[in-house]
């Protein structure tokens, strides 16, 4: 057959329905369309809880050595490539503000790294830190100014600090920036993704003359969703980690089918004299145009699945399960062509009594 009695063949099928297109292609969508969005989903609730992890301190890791901590030390752990933030902290005098003098505001001495751990938002270099609670207790903002018996202090930013079981100490306290370099009390880093050095990292914040009997203790900010995420375990041992060979082999099952319930037509095109090349390029043409109008409705569907509520990037959940939805296209070619090797003349026959 010329290539053009081949493409208009292959119209023609499509065209009339003779070949099930819409049915096949539509079984494509929902069965591997399924799949990849059921995938997709898993991914983005290990993001969500990841996500909620860092987001209430969980992540955050607390070195206690009274008067040991260099503060410095302390802020270079942010240079490392899976700590996000660090900073030390020191308990100083309480505030007593003009306001409220016999309720005074406990107050902490911190280096100015630790703004990266708490998400401080500032909008000048002087002042202290309130939590965006403690501000609204207040009824101050930042840039405003707070009256103390110290003189008048500035409110330099806010910081979210729920009550969600983290430390509550700096909920409602006022956070001095300084840069001096007296010992501090504790190191705060926030580490992510967790890693099995963490506990050394924090301890190279302790000062080198502190004394041997100094008591080191390391814990989390908020130890209420557990102490670790494993997130990369959980993402190896998801249970739609079988998605991609599931997609691909449910693609090569359609594309058989929709050749073997045919096979009376395709022996009888070769009991007429068609070609198998020719029965095979158009047998391939009407699989690839369904199987592609499946594999778009369902890629729109996993586009909607990995961006929905999804905290992190949304590349990263299609970069997992797009592979096994595209591998659908060639496996149901693969099918079909396996369907139609199989089809015999000699057979034309028992095919007409079993159809």
């Amino acid at each position: 057959m010329r290539p053009f009695a081949i493409l208009s063949e292959a119209w023609r099928n499509l065209a009339t329905g003779t070949n099930r297109a819409a049915v096949f292609g539509l079984g494509l969508a929902l069965v591997c369309g399924a799949l990849a969005v059921a995938d997709a989903r898993n991914i983005v609730a290990l993001e969500q809880r990841a996500a909620e992890f860092v987001d209430s301190g969980a992540s955050v890791r607390v070195l206690s050595a009274e008067s040991s901590v260099n503060g410095s030390s302390c802020d270079a752990l942010s240079g490392m490539p899976e700590v996000g933030g660090a900073g030390a902290l020191r308990e100083r005098a309480a505030l007593r503000l003009d306001a409220m003098p016999d309720n005074p505001l406990p107050a902490y001495t911190v280096p100015p790294g630790l703004a990266a751990v708490l998400g401080v938002k500032t909008v000048t270099a002087e002042g202290v830190w309130l939590s965006e609670e403690t501000a609204r207790t207040l009824e101050t903002a930042p840039g405003q100014s707070l009256g103390t018996t110290e003189g008048a202090l500035t409110v330099a930013g806010t910081f979210p600090y729920p009550d969600d079981g983290r430390d509550v100490r700096p909920g409602y306290a006022a956070l001095v920036p300084s840069a001096d370099t007296d010992p501090f009390d504790e190191c705060w880093a926030r580490v992510w993704p967790p890693s099995e050095s963490t506990q050394e990292l924090l301890l190279s914040a302790v000062t080198a003359d502190s004394p041997a009997d100094t008591a080191l203790t390391t814990g989390q900010l908020n130890a209420s969703l557990g102490e670790t995420f494993d997130g990369a375990a959980e993402f190896s041992d998801r249970i739609t980690r079988f998605a991609a060979p599931a997609t691909a082999l449910a693609g090569l099952l359609l594309g058989f089918v929709s050749v073997r319930l045919r096979r009376l037509e395709f022996a009888s095109a070769l009991h007429v004299g068609q070609s198998r090349r020719s029965q095979l390029v158009t047998t391939l043409l009407e699989t690839g145009v369904w199987s592609t109008a499946g594999l778009v409705l369902a890629g729109c569907a996993l586009v909607l699945a990995s961006h929905a509520g999804n905290p992190g990037e949304p590349g990263a959940v299609l970069a997992v399960s797009r592979p096994g939805l595209v591998a659908a296209v060639p496996a149901c070619l693969a099918g079909a062509a396996l369907a139609l090797a199989g089809v015999r003349e000699e057979h034309l026959f028992r095919y007409f009594k079993d159809r």
